[in-house]
């Protein structure tokens, strides 16, 4: 039997960044790759919604973001 605990993989859905835009206000940019395409990302109901952007499209989010704060 085996002990180890269960990990639950949160399903990952791609959506086309405008799509991503008009459906999440709160969503995090991360670099998984090599910080030329970055990735955003938002969670809905245990879903990891993401959209791949280019890093000087990913600079406009932000300070759009920060214009908003």
């Amino acid at each position: 039997m085996n002990s180890a605990p269960f990990k639950y993989k949160m399903p990952v859905v791609r959506i086309e960044t405008e799509e991503f835009e008009e459906r999440f206000s709160e969503y995090d940019i991360i670099s998984q790759f090599n910080g030329i395409i970055l990735t955003l990302v938002a969670v809905e109901n245990d879903v990891r919604y993401i959209s791949y952007v280019t890093a000087s499209y990913a600079e406009i989010l932000r300070k759009q973001k920060e214009e908003k704060m």
